[in-house]
């Protein structure tokens, strides 16, 4: 099999929804095999982030350790077996394709646990806030006839509310006296305001791109993300938005999983879980050449 980049955010939702009393360090021995349990450690981080290929075997491995689990949570909750188990193939399913695959398989119906497992989910998929900081992102709201129309899909005492139709916003970075040499941003949307947990919509429907990279310009103390302010979409709910300032053209390659020379455009799913690795990665090595930053705000209709 191939690479897995966004493995690790499967992962993360098995574990929140199931549990998983295993240590991860005992799970890549029985992966990997190593003489030694602390060097097969190494090889599930890589291959939970998509460094490491994903073989049959490795596959197969995981999903008996997957479904021996998923059997005992429901036996430990007075439920019959597992039913389906998860074949290997199942790892590669994307990303809300798979995490509906183990709620139906563990039958997770309780409402704390389901909620634990989308604010896991938004934690990895919406990273930057920095409240110690100067750097600031801030959502700006306008009056409609004075806004966000250019996502696309792939302070104070609390966030801004917009209503659609009636206003519009912009999105902009305070705190900073020069302008980078791009810049990315993206929307996380949390879609439980409309009674739904994110995997039960699409991935263009809670994960949007400004086409990205983008060029801000510095106008009168403010980086604007968007030129203008553009009307906001009705598509109700609690978004995240998170920006990456890069100071230096040469770290896009350590960066942008597109390449270097990539057009500004949406990243698909792959892309936005590598993306949002190798902007961990940056932001371990080279704190220096990446800013990040995010702030929230509500869309009503």
């Amino acid at each position: 099999m191939a690479t897995t980049p966004g493995l690790y955010l499967k992962w993360r939702a098995f574990r929140e929804l199931v549990g998983m009393p295993m240590p991860e360090a005992e799970i890549a021995f029985r992966l990997f095999g190593e003489t030694k349990l602390e060097s097969s450690a190494p090889k599930f981080s890589k291959l939970l982030y998509g460094d490491y290929g994903f073989s049959l075997d490795t596959a197969t491995e995981l999903a008996e350790i997957v479904n021996k689990r998923l059997d005992v949570s429901l036996r430990a909750r007075g439920l019959p077996g597992l039913a389906e188990p998860l074949a290997p193939s199942e790892f590669t399913l994307p990303l809300y394709d798979f995490i509906r695959r183990i709620q139906s398989a563990a039958r997770i119906e309780d409402g704390e646990t389901l909620d634990r497992a989308q604010d896991a989910l938004l934690g990895d998929l919406a990273p930057g806030v920095n409240p110690q900081g100067t750097v600031r992102l801030v959502i700006e709201k306008f009056a409609a006839d004075r806004s966000f129309d250019g996502f696309l899909p792939s302070g104070g005492d609390g966030p801004v509310v917009f209503e659609a139709g009636r206003h519009k916003g912009r999105i902009a970075v305070q705190g900073i006296d020069r302008e980078p040499a791009m810049a990315y941003t993206l929307l996380a949307r949390d879609t439980r305001p409309i009674g739904h947990r994110c995997w039960e919509l699409s991935w263009a429907e809670t994960i949007l791109w400004l086409p990205s990279p983008s060029r801000p310009r510095l106008v009168e103390g403010k980086l604007l993300l968007m030129p203008e302010a553009a009307p906001v979409q009705p598509k109700p709910g609690r978004f995240l938005a998170t920006t990456a300032l890069l100071w230096d053209t040469d770290s896009r390659r350590l960066l942008d999983p597109r390449g270097a020379d990539a057009e500004p455009g949406a990243l698909d799913e792959e892309e936005t879980a590598r993306f949002l690795t190798n902007l961990r990665r940056l932001q371990r090595r080279n704190a220096g050449a990446v800013t990040v930053s995010s702030a929230e705000y509500i869309v009503t209709v």
